[in-house]
């Protein structure tokens, strides 16, 4: 499609609207579970395999906004301070992937075994 001929440009930043819902799952026998440092809230929190790191903060009352859910809109983007970051939006460029400095709560997980974010 249209998303996959932009692939070679990109100096190109697109901007592209999803009528269908993005399939969000995730399957347990392709994810791993990663530990999430909070630094401004002084926690530490497990995001299991099956869950997203949003879902977690969520659930343990850390506000963080959300619009989409699919990594669509970056309402839930946050500022990461160390660990390798999967990247699974379509929001940031692959300048600021590089960087790895943000990433988007809802659908981007941790590349290995932790992240420390500001939160």
């Amino acid at each position: 499609g249209v998303e996959a001929a932009c692939v070679p440009r990109p100096d190109l930043i697109l901007t592209f609207e999803h009528f269908d819902p993005v399939d969000t799952a995730l399957d347990p026998d392709r994810e791993h579970a990663f530990t999430v440092e909070l630094l401004d809230s002084d926690l530490t929190l497990t995001v299991p395999a099956t869950r997203s790191l949003l879902d977690v903060l969520h659930e343990t009352g850390i506000d963080v906004p959300c619009d989409c859910g699919e990594g669509l809109c970056g309402t839930c983007e946050i500022e990461v301070e160390a660990g390798g970051i999967d990247h699974r939006d379509r929001v940031l460029t692959r300048a600021e992937r590089a960087e790895g400095r943000r990433m988007m709560a809802c659908c981007s997980r941790a590349a290995g075994d932790r992240l420390k974010v500001r939160l």
